[in-house]
């Protein structure tokens, strides 16, 4: 025989029913109600009945035994359900509990088994979809965050290409597909010290003009700065040896005061342009004056220097 389950199912409205209230207000009628639905227990497992099987002198002495009550505590609620039409007897052996059907549960084992199959696949999906749920939110997350650091990289690339342009002197055109070689200020200042006979950034100008020009040509990431450097040091190479000077200023028949304008500035002492022959001549006349002045027989020697550099600046004067 296929074995069963039963269950009592309780109403929520049973402590609410008046036969249950009107049980409860009798002296000890919360025990009486009790033992009321312990009878339901042992009915519900038998359609509804309780049975007299003579194992005791009475009825309520065997339902007493198989509830563990009290004998007259048994009595009164069987009497009182008895009066309230909740229990009738059918025979002096067989007792009937009229809602006994109607609050009881049951089903196979069967049945049972197929139920907690059932609760425990339904458990599983709601796992698996729990699961997944929170796998899709972890990849929405996941997503977020990758979408944030995006918006992020790409802030920071446009502030460091804003960055990047305003520090660019010049771009120079790569081979194609490398974009432009940006020449920052900083690098310029350092070429400017390296080459300062160079007008370096024309240099620059003529080098974008030519790789614009000759694409062919064009240098790599790489190689750009050997193209540079090299660029610079031809121009410098192919520079004169000497700037040609500027045109002396005449300094013949200027006053003390029109030379200190014209002589450059820094220079210190006096600077006169001369031909050779007026240097040859500057040095023989300087060196016969210091002949004739350690020389010189005169009793005060500041009186002979005066009066002999006097006569040899005269004679140079007049032969200058």
């Amino acid at each position: 025989m296929a074995k069963r389950y039963y269950w009592l199912k309780l109403p929520d409205g049973f402590f609410r029913q008046k036969a249950i209230k009107k049980l409860r207000k009798i002296a000890g009628g919360d025990t009486y109600t009790i033992i009321y639905l312990k009878m339901l227990l042992v009915a519900m497992k038998q359609d509804g009945r309780l049975y007299f099987e003579g194992v005791e002198a009475t009825f309520y002495d065997e339902l007493a035994l198989d509830l563990d009550e009290e004998v007259e505590n048994v009595r009164v609620t069987v009497m009182f359900l008895i009066q309230q039409d909740l229990m009738q007897l059918i025979d002096e052996t067989e007792y009937s509990l009229s809602e006994c059907s109607k609050m009881t549960g049951s089903e196979s084992a069967s049945a049972e088994r197929m139920r907690r199959l059932r609760d425990k696949k339904a458990s599983q999906c709601d796992i698996e979809v729990t699961e997944q749920l929170r796998i899709g939110d972890v990849e929405k997350e996941i997503e977020k965050e990758i979408e944030l650091d995006k918006e992020k990289d790409n802030k920071n690339i446009s502030l460091e290409l804003k960055d990047s342009k305003q520090n660019t002197f010049i771009s120079l055109p790569l081979i194609t597909g490398s974009g432009n070689y940006d020449v920052t200020f900083n690098y310029l200042n350092s070429l400017r010290e390296l080459f300062p006979a160079l007008d370096v950034e024309q240099e620059f100008r003529s080098m974008a003009a030519w790789l614009d020009s000759h694409p062919r040509n064009r240098k790599t990431p790489r190689g750009i700065k050997r193209f540079i450097t090299g660029w610079l040091e031809r121009s410098q190479n192919s520079m004169p040896a000497s700037r040609t000077p500027q045109a002396p200023v005449a300094t013949k028949n200027m006053s003390t005061d029109q030379y200190m304008e014209q002589r450059p500035a820094g220079a210190k002492g006096w600077v006169i342009e001369v031909t050779p022959q007026e240097f040859d001549f500057i040095r023989a006349s300087i060196k016969s004056a210091i002949q004739h002045l350690m020389s010189c027989q005169t009793n005060t020697a500041s009186a002979c220097g005066t009066a002999c550099w006097g006569t040899w600046t005269i004679s140079f004067a007049k032969q200058h």
